[in-house]
């Protein structure tokens, strides 16, 4: 079962870069790209968090960063007040509220890859290591800042595409600053709640695993950055805003004397 689970990862990986390169050699698909790899990339947060946090934290991890995502989006989009004044269109389906429905899905599959290079920076490790409240606090927002970097190159394109549309537009590709403050308090809160309740399921269910596999989530991640050099002027934030958190999460894994996670 173990080795099924890492070889259906794999081809994951390797679909989801696949149509990575895709648009890089015809930047007239990347809508197209776009809309395949979200349930890619879905799948594999879903089933990478099964295979290493065990589906007991993978549920609450589902569950909190989908309601709590929603919640913020509502009122976001009812409001103003959260990250601008936007709304969704009506390319991204039927919508629960204000919101579509596949937001919340959206988010949690890239609260994921963030979530686990925040642990990599964090202490070298994958799983959780009954940190201190400080520490729940400190990678909280390491987190929130990994993903609020891969939402700075992600977000032109998804609002250049119609995604969504800001009302007011916004200095950063018609984007308003404030959106991305908005993204922090919704990551750190989604972290904070998660993190405080991970603890209390202690849950391990395929270990030991090879080493590769903790680089999954990264790679999910860095190849998303790779996939804006599509354009240059976004490819260079990409290349600094989304490689440094995982320059850091190498280097604090590599790190001599770093404690490494127990295959």
């Amino acid at each position: 079962m173990k080795r099924l689970i890492q070889l259906f990862l794999l081809f994951l990986v390797l679909l989801h870069l696949s149509l990575t390169i895709w648009p890089l050699r015809d930047s007239s698909a990347i809508a197209l790209t776009g809309r395949l790899q979200m349930p890619v990339l879905l799948l594999f947060a879903l089933l990478h968090a099964g295979y290493v946090l065990g589906w007991k934290r993978t549920l609450l991890f589902f569950i909190l960063s989908a309601t709590i995502s929603w919640g913020f989006e509502q009122v976001g989009v009812a409001t103003g007040l959260i990250y601008g004044r936007y709304y969704y269109s009506d390319q991204l389906g039927p919508k629960l509220g204000l919101v579509p429905i596949i937001i919340p899905f959206i988010w949690f599959m890239m609260l994921y890859p963030s979530y686990c290079i925040a642990n990599l920076i964090g202490n070298g490790r994958r799983l959780p290591q009954k940190e201190t409240l400080s520490q729940i606090l400190l990678l909280s927002f390491v987190g929130a800042m990994t993903m609020t970097a891969w939402d700075l190159v992600v977000d032109p394109v998804f609002t250049e595409l119609g995604f969504w549309v800001w009302v007011d537009g916004g200095p950063y590709f018609g984007i308003p600053l404030h959106n991305f403050t908005g993204w922090l308090l919704t990551t750190f809160s989604i972290y904070l709640v998660y993190r405080l309740g991970e603890r209390r399921l202690a849950e391990r269910p395929f270990t030991p695993y090879p080493a590769w596999i903790i680089w999954l989530p990264p790679l999910m991640y860095g190849s998303q950055a790779l996939a804006t050099f599509v354009r240059p002027n976004l490819g260079i934030i990409a290349f600094f805003a989304m490689g440094f958190p995982l320059l850091a999460a190498v280097v604090s894994y590599t790190r001599p004397g770093q404690a490494q996670p127990d295959f």
